[in-house]
């Protein structure tokens, strides 16, 4: 049974159609202990059944150790939101699509507000710019060591 309404499907859908780069939710699971694994997934497949442009790509948090270590994803369940980009530049005609990663993760089930959230950040990741005036944009560029930065949601 679907979660989404048809009315909320098709507005997602018509949000979606603003995706200008292909946008990959990687997503991070196990069989075991994970509660919401099963629910995380639908969610995501639901939002790439409407777009071409929104892939899904899923990954064992038991077993695909290196993805796990390339995404520093630290449990489960897990979304990293990148972005698909086409080479530029064709020298042989065999170049791939790289994979664009913005350090954006979810963990837990999108619903609620963090749901409106992933849809935003699917939408910013694809456009490859953050909204951020130049005079924030500036002030990060003097961060001088790496920032770890946490939001923190809880159902009410």
């Amino acid at each position: 049974m679907p979660l989404l309404r048809d009315a909320d499907r098709e507005n997602l859908r018509k949000e979606l159609d603003q995706l200008q780069t292909p946008v990959r939710l990687v997503f991070f699971t196990q069989a075991l202990d994970c509660e919401y694994c099963g629910l995380t997934k639908q969610v995501l497949e639901e939002i790439v059944g409407l777009s071409d442009q929104v892939q899904l790509k899923e990954y064992n948090f038991a077993i695909d150790k290196d993805a796990v270590a390339q995404y520093h994803i630290a449990r489960v369940p897990a979304i990293a939101v990148t972005r698909v980009e086409q080479p530029k530049l064709l020298v042989t005609g065999n170049e791939q699509p790289r994979e664009r990663d913005y350090g954006i993760r979810y963990y837990g089930v999108p619903a609620g507000f963090e749901f409106a959230a992933l849809i935003g950040d699917i939408l910013d990741v694809s456009k490859g710019d953050s909204g951020l005036s130049a005079q924030s944009k500036s002030a990060l560029a003097q961060l001088k060591d790496p920032l770890h930065l946490q939001v923190f949601t809880t159902p009410t």
